[in-house]
């Protein structure tokens, strides 16, 4: 297969690794003089998260693509946790007719959780520019709905809630609070993810891509709890050695997003590290999101939680109380 290799403008590429390394410096300065103190967030009976858009599903019917939304329920709150890619910009979206099959009316939810400002996060990359989001090609009502954003955004006939700190949306669910990092050719980012607290369980994290990096996402949720970690779902940002998407022999995610340089991937090392350092918390809930991380990076994770590791498929529940 012949290998594609980008075309470089070196004058630009001079000028975002001056930027990365600029960012870098900031969001490491940023990270450390957070001030994190222990949270009581009270708990929920029962935890559903419901994938209505990721890369891998088991049923025919439902679509999938490079973006994340999942249905999050529990005793007191439905949660749309991020709002996918559209591609395409359809109207409606592959969201929205993901949600049809599967019953899910927008009536239903309670509240928008975005993760961060990316395209496969907010709808679309066309909603960037704009500092807004869309669950679908065209903006629809959303009056009714309150939606938490990492950063200050707007939407027409409503106000987002945003706030860097860890807040409480409902008993027994938390932000984790915004944890930055600098990505190259994006920039500084800043990415915030859920902590549920299932009764006799323990904290589960949902997380949106995890570009925060794994050891910052586990020092936040030390900070904050004192419950065990009983599990991880979602996106963690592991392309090793691949990705989801091939474009012609090339991966876009290995070298994009992974807080490295787009010629410095994450090695096979790093990745059995990040796995080492999961299993030190002892989890009994894996579900690694195939969005953005390889096969080779999910069949590690399998391999290393033969009995805590459950399949991220598009349709299919993970239910847990």
């Amino acid at each position: 297969m012949v290998k594609l290799t980008p075309i470089l403008d070196h004058k630009k590429t001079l000028e975002d690794l001056t930027k990365f390394k600029e960012t870098k410096k900031q969001a490491n300065t940023d990270y450390q003089n957070t001030k994190i103190t222990k949270k009581n967030i009270g708990t929920t009976k029962k935890l559903e998260i419901l994938p209505l858009i990721d890369w891998h599903t088991s049923d025919k019917d439902l679509e999938t693509e490079t973006g994340v939304s999942y249905l999050i329920k529990t005793d007191e709150t439905t949660i749309l946790f991020d709002l996918a890619l559209n591609p395409q910009e359809k109207h409606p979206s592959p969201l929205l007719n993901n949600m049809k099959k599967l019953g899910v009316k927008l009536d239903d939810i309670d509240s928008i959780f975005i993760t961060h400002k990316h395209g496969d996060h907010i709808g679309g990359g066309k909603w960037y520019k704009d500092n807004t989001f869309s669950p679908s090609g065209e903006q629809i009502n959303l009056q009714k709905t309150k939606v938490y954003t990492p950063v200050e955004m707007n939407y027409p006939g409503t106000s987002p809630i945003h706030s860097p700190d860890p807040f409480v949306l409902s008993e027994g669910v938390a932000s984790i609070g915004t944890i930055p990092n600098s990505l190259f050719s994006y920039g500084y980012t800043l990415e915030m993810g859920l902590a549920v607290n299932v009764a006799g369980k323990g904290i589960v994290l949902v997380i949106g891509c995890g570009h925060q990096g794994l050891p910052r996402i586990l020092e936040r949720y030390s900070a904050l709890f004192d419950e065990p970690l009983y599990g991880i779902v979602g996106g963690l940002h592991y392309p090793v050695m691949g990705g989801p998407l091939e474009v012609v022999g090339y991966y876009p995610h290995q070298h994009m997003g992974t807080g490295k340089l787009p010629w410095e991937p994450i090695s096979v090392g790093e990745l059995m590290g990040y796995v080492a350092l999961l299993k030190s918390f002892n989890p009994e809930l894996v579900a690694l999101s195939p969005h953005d991380s390889s096969e080779f990076s999910i069949n590690t994770f399998r391999e290393a939680f033969p009995t805590e590791f459950k399949e991220l498929l598009v349709g299919t529940p993970i239910t847990i109380k």
